[in-house]
């Protein structure tokens, strides 16, 4: 090969597998157990099946959603929650009219709008932290949304981010039961979860 293409074509080899990620992130229904991203993986499911009515549906579902946390979260995020849904009734309207083409396109969607519920959840467990109130809960939903987010997007998350988010998944399993844990915990969870936050988010 002449060496001064050799530059040119490793530069096109590290776009082509970046352009990939998402292509090469293999979901499954079953991989989701909380929403927005059940509803969402059925939507993909039912799309990769050929049944883009269904999937439309199913994603307007998500939308409405998303919309509900829109008033829950910080109202710091509250802007950007908005507009992840808003996202999700564009695509909608765009799988019922039959422009969207590959199931690529909604994971990369899909990516977006949990990344964006993850910051706005992350963002009301400080909140809760800094006024002495119980951050658990916040932390919980903002982990759930950057495990959906990494999925979506096909990205690894770090061993601190996912042990968190393990460790949530797992507390306050019973409707209504607060997650009762000390200051340095929670930090703790804080800290891994806004990390795997940014590390998803540079790869949106």
């Amino acid at each position: 090969m002449n060496k001064t293409l050799l530059p040119l074509s490793i530069a096109t080899v590290a776009l082509s597998i970046a352009g990939a990620t998402f292509a090469l992130a293999q979901v499954n229904p079953d991989d989701f157990t909380e929403e927005p991203d059940k509803t969402m993986a059925a939507s993909h499911a039912s799309f990769v099946k050929g049944d883009t009515a269904k999937a439309s549906q199913e994603i307007r579902k998500a939308a409405t959603y998303v919309r509900n946390e829109s008033s829950e979260v910080a109202t710091s995020a509250k802007g950007d929650v908005e507009k992840a849904a808003a996202s999700l009734e564009k695509l909608g309207r765009e799988v019922k009219n039959g422009t969207v083409k590959s199931g690529d396109d909604l994971k990369k969607t899909f990516a977006r709008v949990d990344h964006a519920l993850a910051v706005g959840w992350h963002k009301t467990a400080e909140e809760a932290k800094n006024s002495g109130k119980d951050a658990g809960a916040a932390l919980k939903k903002a982990g759930a949304a950057l495990d959906g987010a990494a999925k979506w997007s096909g990205t690894k998350l770090k061993q601190g981010a996912q042990a968190s988010i393990q460790t949530l998944q797992k507390a306050g399993k019973k409707t209504g039961e607060a997650i009762k844990v000390g200051a340095k915990q929670v930090e703790e969870w804080f800290n891994d979860i806004g990390n795997g936050i940014k590390d998803v988010g540079r790869k949106l």
